[in-house]
């Protein structure tokens, strides 16, 4: 279990997909990274052909500390706008598409309205989710009603 490399293996996919989108506001035209392991930029960034320059963190729940992924979330879009500028960026949480309802339940143990909120101050533009049915976009509020 010690060489899973979960997140990685999900940005690596979804990075693959990027490149084959049509939807040019999410289609792959220039990387600056897929490592979840930078220190200078977000796990992906990129800029897609019409421009959009995405900052996306990605989690996933098939680990060991699968809880504390959810946590991490937080820390990680923090972070990232320290660094970013809101009008340049749109910046986004990447979870594969089998995980929704995992984040979702853990995220209803926060007062919805400050999760919301914690949205808005990011802003997070999306949510992505990923697997067998491709690349799909939700709201951070679709997230976190998902389990009801």
């Amino acid at each position: 279990m010690a060489n899973l490399k979960p997140e990685q293996d999900l940005i690596d996919l979804f990075v693959d997909a990027l490149r084959l989108s049509t939807d040019l506001e999410i289609c792959l035209d220039t990387l600056y990274n897929k490592n979840c392991k930078s220190k200078t930029y977000a796990d992906i960034e990129y800029k897609s052909r019409s421009g959009v320059h995405w900052v996306i963190e990605a989690k996933s729940n098939v680990s060991s500390d699968a809880h504390n992924t959810v946590h991490k979330i937080f820390g990680e879009l923090l972070k990232e706008t320290g660094r970013t500028s809101r009008n340049c960026f749109k910046h986004a949480v990447l979870i594969p598409e089998n995980s929704k309802k995992f984040y979702s339940r853990l995220f209803q143990s926060i007062n919805r309205e400050k999760f919301i909120g914690f949205g808005k101050l990011i802003p997070i533009d999306t949510v992505f989710t990923f697997g067998s049915s491709g690349i799909i976009q939700i709201s951070w509020v679709e997230l976190y009603d998902f389990f009801y």
